[in-house]
């Protein structure tokens, strides 16, 4: 079927190929792939430079995906299609703006043309003040209008689904048996740790133990390969911020590969990535899979101080105002990859989390009293900390001492030398620093990430409730203690 709907339909199903082909393939790396307008400047200066490329069709439709979702985002409204052929096309795609703007559709191929035409490098920046300006014209006559962007799917951020009870039990059916797993499959517990290099020792197993698919098949439902599934996506969601997600078969014609087994998404970031762990591992048997297990992280996208912020808002733990003033303070670097333990960090430049310095530090007493000073501060003075004091004792090395509230309470400390905090000490008096159960549910939480063997890293912990707790845990790759 062409009809206008039909190919509208299709167009919006492709985007996502579209723009993931356009960010891996054509212009890995000559971009920041935020979707802001900003973007574009680079994305019309790549345009120029290779106009007369083999692949010139193909990036053309790519940057028309991402050309449009860009000034979508700036004046809002929804993708539509023009009946008008264009060359051997029926057609093309076109933006709608909000409709309040009453403006007319917007063709990104039209405009991609126009801007190899007249090479001026800001076509696409005129293009965007056109539509702010109109934007802005709106908002002066009803103040308080934003435009309302149409969801696109596969594309535009939206939340996990609910975690379904299959999932659940999976999950813990595999975490329980890790252990075992682990020493099975890694021929000891040390190699599991998450880390993107250890999928190259995984992949090695798994060609050891199977060598064709049918082979993989007889044992798909066996403990080994139901944890070698797990692990895989375990170093996707902690490495890459994706969540576990699983939607059960329907038992019709409807059925995918998608229904009925645990799979890992992003479906809170732009673009973000997907796959079926078991999948993956099949294709190392069928001839389908070309590159690496390892090579699959580079298909979903890393956590961004961006990203962060705009789960804290979700979560009800940040405000937009404060979203805002942070991403503007990290502007330079707001949109960039963030390592797991700089997703830690992250929390804390968001004001919902503390830390306690992994290095040496100046003084033992000033810095324990600093450490209780932050994390009261964020109890909105549900706890008070005063008379912070490190003494010697006859029974312990030395004993913390600080009144909480007016109460006086101790925590035993042991340190190898007067410059290194004892962050164990810390993990155990941090607790003092919550509220009240009955005034406050939210406590502090040790957030634990994917770390490099003998790596050196702040400990830290974010203030929150049981259910924000959940949802940064599920969302950001870290676990929370």
């Amino acid at each position: 079927m062409n009809s206008p709907q039909d190919l509208l339909e299709r167009w919006i199903g492709d985007l996502p190929h579209q723009l993931l082909l356009l960010e891996q393939v054509l212009l890995p790396g000559a971009i920041t792939f935020d979707y802001s307008p900003g973007s574009l400047d680079a994305l019309e200066r790549q345009l120029l430079e290779r106009h007369d490329a083999e692949q010139h069709r193909e990036l053309t439709e790519a940057a028309t995906a991402y050309l449009g979702e860009v000034l979508l985002g700036v004046a809002g409204g929804a993708w539509g299609w023009h009946t008008r052929p264009v060359g051997e096309r029926p057609g093309q795609p076109v933006v709608r703006p909000d409709q309040e703007l009453e403006l007319s559709p917007v063709a990104p191929m039209l405009l991609i043309s126009y801007a190899l035409r007249v090479r001026t490098g800001t076509a696409f920046a005129e293009e965007v003040e056109r539509l702010r300006q109109a934007v802005a014209e709106r908002r002066h006559e009803v103040p308080g209008w934003e435009p309302v962007k149409e969801h696109t799917p596969g594309v535009d951020p939206g939340v996990p689904l609910p975690e379904h009870p299959a999932l659940t039990a999976w999950l813990a059916e595999r975490r329980e048996a890790l252990s075992a797993w682990a020493g099975d499959a890694f021929g000891g517990a040390w190699r599991w740790n998450l880390h993107p290099e250890t999928l190259d020792w995984l992949e090695t197993v798994l060609r050891q133990r199977f060598a064709t698919a049918q082979e993989f098949d007889a044992a798909r439902e066996e403990p080994f390969v139901q944890g070698a599934g797990w692990y895989l996506g375990e170093v996707i969601r902690r490495n890459r911020g994706a969540v576990w997600q699983y939607v059960p078969a329907p038992g019709s014609s409807l059925e995918s590969g998608w229904t009925g087994v645990p799979f890992v998404d992003q479906p809170a970031k732009r673009g973000g990535g997907a796959a079926v762990p078991s999948v993956c591992l099949r294709e190392l048997f069928d001839g389908e899979r070309k590159d690496s297990l390892r090579d699959l992280l580079s298909w979903f996208r890393p956590t961004s101080y961006a990203h962060v912020g705009a789960l804290l808002q979700r979560l009800d733990m940040v405000s937009r105002e404060k979203v805002d003033s942070v991403l503007t303070d990290y502007a330079d670097f707001a949109h960039n990859d963030l390592p797991p333990n700089e997703v830690a960090d992250a929390l804390q430049a968001f004001g919902v989390a503390i830390s306690a310095h992994a290095d040496d530090v100046d003084d033992l007493e000033e810095s324990y009293a600093g450490i209780l000073a932050a994390a009261a501060e964020l109890t909105d003075g549900a706890v008070s900390i005063t008379d912070v004091r490190l003494r010697a004792d006859e029974e312990y090395d030395e004993v913390l001492e600080f009144a909480r509230n007016g109460v006086l309470v101790t925590q035993p400390t042991e340190h190898q030398s007067d410059e290194y905090l004892d962050h164990l000490a810390i993990v155990e008096f941090i607790g003092h620093v919550d509220p009240d159960p009955g005034t406050d549910p939210r406590r502090f939480h040790m957030v634990d990430f994917v770390r490099q063997p003998n790596g050196v890293y702040e400990t830290y912990f974010v203030f929150a409730t049981p259910e924000q707790a959940a949802g940064l845990a599920r969302e950001l790759g870290v676990e929370l203690h």
